[in-house]
Order: C-alpha cells, then structure tokens, then sequence
C-alpha cells in the first residue's frame, strides 16, 4: 500500500474554489478508481491537505495519469502558494518527501 500526504498553503480567497475541486476529486472521481483505498481533503484555515491511499503503485500511476488529475490538478495549483504542494510518499518502510 502507498499512502501520500499532500499539503499546500491556500492562497488568500481561494478557499471556497480550492474545497470545490478537492471535493470533484474526492467524491466524483478518485474514490471510485480500482486500488482506492482512502482519498479524503481537508482544509483548516489556510492549510488543504489531501490524505491518499493506493493499493500499490501500478493503482497510483494509473491515478495520475487519469484525465480529471490532469484537468483538476492544475486548478489547484492556481489556489495554493506557489502552485506546489508538498507531499509524503509512505510506502512500506521507505518514506520519501517530494514537492510538486
């Protein structure tokens, strides 16, 4: 299983259209993909954080490579500083901390 952490700071105002899409993602698109185990976004304050869990990697990359990942990620990096977001990868015993 590979879990990933993502977490931007929301620039300011962007809230309401940042929940919006996180939201398109969670409950429309990316829980209802095979090898989904746990897919849920939350903002507090200025701070979104997705919380992701995939069976294994061939399930994360066929996530990403999805066209509403495509069409929605960069949407979001519009409503975060930087257009980045940092993100824990866990998988097994092996961590690795990567910005995108």
């Amino acid at each position: 299983m590979i879990t990933a952490i993502v977490k931007g700071c929301i620039r300011d105002g962007k809230q309401d259209e940042l929940r919006r899409i996180a939201n398109l993602l969670q409950h429309k698109y990316s829980v209802k993909e095979d090898g989904c185990i746990q897919y849920e976004s939350y903002i507090d304050g200025t701070t979104f954080i997705t919380l992701e869990r995939w069976a294994n990697q061939a399930a994360l990359d066929k996530h990403l490579a999805q066209s509403h990942v495509k069409k929605y990620v960069p949407l979001m990096r519009e409503c975060v500083e930087n257009g980045t977001f940092d993100v824990l990868f866990i998988n097994g015993g092996e961590i690795e901390a990567v910005t995108i």
